[in-house]
């Protein structure tokens, strides 16, 4: 599952509802100091990372923060695309079970 985020100091999820960048607490992701590269390349934004520790809970807490979750990567670029955002990226979740 993907999400529309946008990082500026904190990582933010785009809400297509109100039509914000919203911070969501309680999502667990690995420190920069934990993981230094992926492939050769620095995952680290502002002392965080993109890298989620539990994904079920992840997206139950976006789930529950009303923010929209997409099934693919093309999917959340074209909801992204239809609402004129820029400055924005993308986030994984891989999921095998979504409790609400």
């Amino acid at each position: 599952m993907w999400a529309v985020i946008k990082v500026d100091k904190v990582l933010k999820f785009y809400n297509f509802q109100t039509e914000q960048y919203e911070v969501v607490s309680d999502i667990k992701f690995a420190h920069a100091d934990e993981v230094e590269t992926t492939n050769g390349i620095s995952m680290a934004i502002g002392g965080f990372t993109k890298i989620v520790l539990d994904h079920d809970a992840g997206v139950s807490t976006l789930l529950k923060a009303n923010i929209p979750l997409f099934l693919t990567k093309v999917g959340a670029r074209e909801a992204a695309k239809t609402a004129n955002l820029t400055g924005y990226t993308y986030i994984n979740f891989d999921v095998t079970k979504i409790q609400l």
